[in-house]
């Protein structure tokens, strides 16, 4: 009996043991939390369900959804048959429920439903949905009228689905924060109320009126002045709302200046020092919950690898099987090399707890070995591209003297572009071309397209090339000649490359490149909310304020008599209205940007009834006031760290890279870093930029040349390894790899 239990021992960690410690491994360095199940293939579901093919076809069909207002009633192409707005919706509520049932499918039910809310969202949204367009499109085939009332209620789809945890994520932190921006709101609107009874107390008596020819009543009403006041303190209404006490006395913009200072001055900046405070804090309670997991996480696998061995730790076997779990395309040199990267003595001790903590992190550096890295020609034509006037081009590619000439090539074919001197394009652009064809030879055509500038580069480049050729030939294919202005206004971008170029700009460009990943996530929960008050909107106003052509009588006041004499009339906003899906979005953007939405309001209570008020009120204080203050909370917090950071250069993971770089020399591999020459290239920026200087560094063998050199000279290139930093965005290396320490 004893005997069997060894030899079960001996045996390692089962398959299926493997791969659920590979899919969680993939998951936290994804920044996923995907609840396993442990009865499944879950490596296979998992490499499936976040795929970048199904990611794609998941993003179509929910992008599809969200743009289905364009055909569908009161449609912006009215000419596309209803039966086309039928079967898209019916294409992507069966991909949308397919990515449902497939995470559902990979993880554990019972966790799931207990822990989680999204499913029932999911379900309840779906079956609304599926309801409602059967009985909506069975009553319109028989003539009859029917409002889409669920139609709001599709920007909760990708809220609902697994891969939609960065939306959840975001919302969460916005009710969380609401209780607190409550206690802030609720004396901002009770100081609005207070100057409200103060103002038609002052104001009343002197029966003033607006100016215009429907000449209102001023500070009469208590609805009215409130509302006045409200929009004064976006400043949309600017001074015209005080003009007439103005006019009557000075002494009242007392009156005026006294509520500005402390409705807009001090409870606005307070309303956003709140919401920053609290979002940074729920921020802190958020990567604290995610740090527990992932040490719950680590735990887990840990104990189900280490399970099955002769002692508590992970043996070198079932780590090789593991790498190869979560890297298929893995070959033994780097498993071994990864396997230095943890300093353990030898191969029989294994992996302790804290050992695998840090392979956990030490995936998300990239090791790949130098002669699986080379490029095309290095491959197919070594010898040329090893030769030495091969090597000088390569290095000519690298300098400094380079960049300054490309530099020099923008400027001068800006100057000609302003000129409009188009005798010179053709030379500047093939100087352009030769400049990405000997980017891609020097550094090869996967590394180039990796970077971001040089994709930028290469599709102004592009984007010119076909301008060139186009106008070449537009007397006789008879282009539209508004099309190529465009594409010439592109090629100006050019200069955005050369503000690039510059240190000082390219740790901000750096720095927002950074931040637009998560940024898109809060954009995402702005147009969620574009999208409900679209739909809402739409199915109100629609039809109340039609634009027609201008030979038409009623063209002026927008088909509505009671707007004659109005601003929104006046000013000829009849093309804002709610009559399409796009029209009702600009209008919304419109409204979130303040400058005269009093006006574009006031068109649509005209010609409904001061109730719409509420509408716009609501809209305003949930985009604008919430939604567009949390945004500017996350901007400002994260441009800051990522700005502090990349002005450093003191990178959160540059010193786990400093270990892993001096265990591997140890071992004998030759280390290649991205940043191993960082200091130098600060220096030499940091100064004034010298032409000659330039020339004379290029002309001495440089230590890119000699590196050069003696690496295509090495005769073991297998212990050769380029070595960097290919970890996901939110990734925070430090709490990584002290979760054992909260363990201990």
């Amino acid at each position: 009996m004893t005997t069997t239990v060894r030899s079960n021992k001996l045996t390692g960690p089962t398959t299926s043991d493997v791969d659920f410690a590979a899919a969680e491994i993939l998951a936290i360095n994804a920044g996923h939390y995907v609840r396993f199940a442990l009865d499944k293939p879950v490596l296979r579901l998992y490499r499936l369900s976040y795929s970048k093919l199904w990611y794609w076809i998941v993003w179509l069909a929910d992008v599809s959804l969200l743009l289905l207002p364009c055909i569908e009633r009161p449609a912006y192409f009215s000419d596309v048959p209803p039966w086309v707005a039928l079967i898209i919706e019916i294409l992507t509520l069966a991909i949308l429920l397919a990515s449902f049932i497939l995470s559902m499918h990979l993880q554990n039910k019972r966790k799931l439903l207990r822990e989680a809310v999204y499913p029932y969202i999911f379900v309840g949204v779906f079956l609304l949905t599926t309801i409602d367009m059967l009985i909506y499109y069975i009553l319109t085939l028989r003539g009859h009228y029917y409002v889409r009332w669920s139609r709001p209620l599709r920007v909760l789809f990708p809220f609902a689905l697994q891969a939609g945890q960065n939306v959840r994520r975001v919302i969460r932190n916005i009710l969380r924060t609401l209780p607190n921006i409550a206690n802030v709101m609720f004396l901002f609107l009770f100081s609005v109320l207070t100057f409200t009874l103060l103002g038609v107390g002052i104001l009343k008596a002197r029966q003033l009126q607006y100016p215009g020819s429907t000449g209102s009543a001023y500070f009469t009403n208590y609805l009215d002045t409130a509302w006045d006041l409200y929009v004064l303190t976006t400043t949309a209404n600017n001074p015209d709302v005080m003009m007439p006490a103005f006019n009557a006395s000075i002494l009242y913009v007392i009156f005026f200046m006294a509520y500005l200072l402390v409705n807009l001055y001090l409870f606005m900046n307070l309303l956003l020092a709140v919401i920053f405070s609290n979002y940074k804090q729920h921020l802190q309670d958020e990567q604290q919950l995610v740090h527990k997991r992932q040490l719950d996480t680590l735990i887990v696998i840990f104990e189900r690898l280490s399970s099955q061995e002769t002692t508590s730790c992970i043996s070198f076997e079932t780590y090789s099987r593991l790498m190869r779990a979560v890297k298929p395309e893995i070959g033994e040199n780097l498993i071994e090399a990864y396997w230095t990267t943890l300093d353990v003595p030898n191969k029989e001790h294994g992996l302790n707890l804290k050992q695998f903590n840090e392979l956990l992190l030490n995936l998300n550096f990239e090791l790949v070995q130098r002669n699986t890295d080379k490029t095309i020609l290095q491959k197919s034509l070594p010898s040329i591209y090893n030769s030495k006037p091969s090597r000088i081009i390569i290095d000519f590619v690298n300098s400094d003297l380079f960049r300054a000439i490309i530099n020099l090539l923008i400027v001068g074919n800006a100057v000609s572009l302003a000129a409009s001197y188009n005798a010179l394009e053709w030379m500047f652009l093939s100087l352009f071309i030769l400049e990405a064809v000997l980017k891609m030879y020097a550094i090869g055509v996967k590394e180039y397209f990796q970077h971001r500038w040089n994709i930028f580069d290469f599709a102004i480049v592009f984007v010119s090339t076909t301008y060139s050729l186009l106008a070449a030939i537009i007397d006789s294919l008879s282009l539209n000649r508004e099309v190529l202005d465009a594409i010439l206004v592109i090629r100006v971008l050019r200069l955005v490359k050369l503000i690039g170029n510059v240190e000082r700009f390219k740790v901000i460009f750096g720095t927002f490149s950074k931040v637009i990943p998560t940024l898109i996530t809060y954009l995402r929960v702005m147009f969620m909310t574009y999208y409900v008050f679209a739909m809402i909107g739409m199915e109100t106003f629609q039809g109340k304020i039609v634009q027609l052509k201008q030979n038409d009588t009623l063209a002026e006041v927008c088909n509505d008599t009671r707007l004659n004499g109005t601003e929104f009339a006046r000013a000829q906003y009849c093309r804002n209205n709610f009559n399409d899906y796009l029209s009702s979005l600009i209008l919304l953007f419109e409204l979130t940007v303040v400058n005269q939405w009093h006006v574009l309001a006031g068109g649509f209570v005209t010609v409904t009834s001061k109730v719409s008020r509420l509408f716009f009120l609501a809209f305003h204080l949930c985009a604008v006031i919430v939604v567009l203050n949390i945004f500017t909370a996350f901007v400002i917090d994260s441009f800051l760290n990522q700005y502090t950071l990349s002005k450093s250069k003191e990178f959160p993971w540059i010193q786990q890279e400093n270990i892993i770089a001096g265990r591997l020399k140890r071992k004998g591999y030759r280390v290649i870093r991205r940043y191993d020459n960082a200091e130098h290239s600060e220096e030499v920026t940091r100064g004034k930029f010298s032409f000659l200087k330039a020339l004379q560094a290029f002309i001495r063998p440089s230590v890119y040349r000699r590196m050069t050199v003696v690496l295509e000279t090495m005769r073991d290139e297998e212990r050769t390894l380029l070595l960097r930093w290919s970890g996901h965005v939110d990734t925070d290396p430090t709490a990584l790899l002290n979760l054992t320490n909260e363990a201990s």
